[in-house]
């Protein structure tokens, strides 16, 4: 029985209770025989069914809801299985957000016929510890392969105080450290993987971690296939609900199975399954690496890496190192080889003639590799401007990575579609609920973009989404029409900038401030103060941006030097110390 039904019964036989005690006279039988009462006044002269509508006076009424409230909490409030597949950055923040309603009471109107609901959470993590990419594996891939993409010497390349979560500050530059040295505003990732441990450490996340749990396989269910009647709403809540085209209010809320492999401490496996009422795929997109065709690659003779396989320069001493890609990790990864390198070629799209920068030397596109190895670089389809080079050792691709959901295939029961090398997930609205089931979502998809705030945001909308739809109270998201429709625009738009194309579905750059403004207005948690946040991360992002594209290939790594300060009332930021001769501390 549903907690509403529950309620509707309990107030029913409390009428009852309430007429009979204000009338003993009255007795009522099964058996076949006649009911009898004293003669009425002249105030009570009246049938039971009016009876129950005039005869309870306000004091009765007061004891009554008193009564009914004292029953009720005898009967907890209804708790939804919530599962996180990950506990990286965006996985703690899906966990923290869906905790924070059990803290908070978020929303709660003390509206009995909404009642607060409760989720127990489930984080699913494969590794031992968590932390996602940012858990570096300190062997660099020496004892297994290497899967993710962080390295010995990476440091940040935005400022702690715009990455971190807006409700767990991470100090400034201002802050002494333990050596009574200026904090560093640009961090080392065991500084990024500390300040992630502190922050599931301040809001009690662990204890909801299952570690060593690989997820297999993800089922979506049809309500026929749900048969715990202890997990199935069955109430509808189509007047307080966008969601109308079905008597079953479950059929775009569907329950999802879950299959995973765990490993305990005695190194056991065992297969578990369990199915929950919202999941949150939270497995980052750093893992599955993508190499682009590139025509006669097979006739290279050297070695031919991906960027998740490096760690640190000194295996490429003395070597000619061609990077192809030249973005964030290209440009870093170019730089520290070159310290040890004969040469290293950067290759990159946007770059139209040759351009030298000591060590490192910027190329065109790559565009093919001959049958005797050389490796050719143009900036159009004029063979004829070509450039080739011979005598190179190692191509280490700095691509990037495909979208990749292994738990995902032809028997989840699901439409989803993420084909390699398109680096597009669809049909999502809002590149964050699958548009047709939304009880299923995609939290940290979206690319160039400040993650931690922004996973936060979204983990926000998330939970309110599935807090409202629980409890039966008005939804924020749009009929299934209108996400269908939206989802698709989406997918065809190749992205926020014209003219767009297909890998560029999930990239946002300078749209990601509207985009969580949207989400915040969405979620109903936009105000002022969110919006000086957000403000102050602009600036800072479009300063840290500057001061980055200032540097040249293969040149010293000054815009690190820079240290930040937050200034959220004046939606701006303060620079305490810069190197750079463009930015001066004010």
């Amino acid at each position: 029985m549903t907690h509403t039904a529950l309620s509707t019964l309990v107030l029913l036989l409390l009428l009852a209770a309430s007429f009979l005690h204000h009338h003993p006279t009255i007795a009522v039988t099964t058996k076949p025989t006649t009911t009898t009462r004293q003669p009425p006044s002249s105030s009570s002269s009246f049938m039971l069914g009016s009876g129950l509508r005039h005869l309870l006076s306000r004091q009765t009424l007061f004891q009554t809801h008193t009564q009914l409230h004292m029953q009720m909490q005898t009967h907890p409030p209804p708790t939804k299985q919530i599962a996180i597949i990950g506990a990286g950055a965006a996985g703690l923040a899906a966990a923290r957000a869906f905790l924070r309603r059990l803290d908070d009471d978020i929303n709660h109107n003390g509206d009995d016929d909404n009642p607060r609901i409760d989720f127990q959470v489930s984080v699913l993590e494969m590794r031992s510890s968590l932390g996602g990419i940012w858990d570096y594996d300190e062997t660099g891939g020496r004892k297994h392969t290497k899967s993710r993409p962080m390295y010995q010497r990476l440091r940040t390349n935005l400022p702690k105080e715009l990455m971190a979560f807006r409700e767990f500050p991470w100090g400034d530059g201002n802050t002494d450290n333990d050596g009574g040295t200026r904090e560093e505003s640009y961090v080392s990732h065991r500084k990024v993987q500390r300040y992630l441990e502190d922050y599931a450490e301040e809001f009690g996340l662990k204890q909801c971690i299952r570690f060593g749990c690989t997820v297999e396989q993800l089922t979506v269910l049809n309500h026929d296939d749900d048969d715990d009647d202890n997990d199935v709403e069955a109430e509808n809540h189509d007047n307080k609900s966008n969601h109308k085209n079905n008597n079953n209010n479950n059929v775009e809320w569907p329950r999802i199975s879950l299959q995973w492999k765990q490993v305990n401490e005695n190194n056991t496996i065992l297969t578990q399954q369990q199915t929950f009422d919202t999941v949150c795929i939270c497995n980052g997109h750093y893992s599955l690496p993508s190499i682009p065709a590139l025509r006669g690659l097979s006739s290279f003779r050297g070695r031919i890496l991906h960027a998740i396989q490096y760690d640190q320069p000194d295996e490429f001493t003395n070597q000619t190192v061609l990077c192809v890609g030249a973005r964030a990790s290209g440009m870093d990864i170019a730089r520290e080889i070159a310290s040890v390198a004969r040469v290293v070629y950067l290759s990159d799209s946007t770059c139209r003639i040759r351009k030298e920068f000591g060590k490192v030397v910027c190329m065109p596109r790559t565009s093919w590799v001959d049958e005797e190895g050389g490796v050719h670089f143009s900036s159009g389809e004029d063979e004829e401007e070509e450039e080739v080079v011979y005598g190179i050792d190692v191509i280490l691709f700095c691509s990037g990575y495909d979208y990749d959901f292994p738990f995902i295939n032809e028997d989840s029961n699901l439409d989803l579609q993420f084909v390699l090398g398109e680096r597009r997930v669809m049909p999502l609205y809002e590149q964050l609920w699958h548009a047709r089931y939304p009880s299923l979502s995609f939290i940290g998809l979206p690319h160039s973009v400040v993650p931690f705030p922004l996973f936060e945001i979204q983990a926000n909308a998330v939970r309110i989404a599935s807090e409202l739809h629980y409890s039966g109270q008005s939804g924020i998201l749009p009929s299934l029409a209108e996400r269908l429709e939206a989802a698709e625009r989406d997918a065809s738009s190749g992205g926020p900038e014209s003219p767009g194309r297909v890998q560029d579905t999930h990239y946002l750059g300078s749209h990601q401030w509207e985009y969580c403004r949207k989400l915040a207005k969405l979620g109903r948690f936009y105000d002022q103060s969110l919006e000086n946040y957000i403000a102050t991360n602009k600036e800072m992002y479009d300063c840290s941006g500057r001061e980055r594209k200032a540097m040249v290939p293969g040149g010293e790594d000054t815009y690190r030097q820079t240290r930040f300060t937050r200034d959220d009332d004046r939606k701006s930021y303060r620079i305490l110390y810069s190197e750079m001769s463009s930015t001066q501390p004010v």
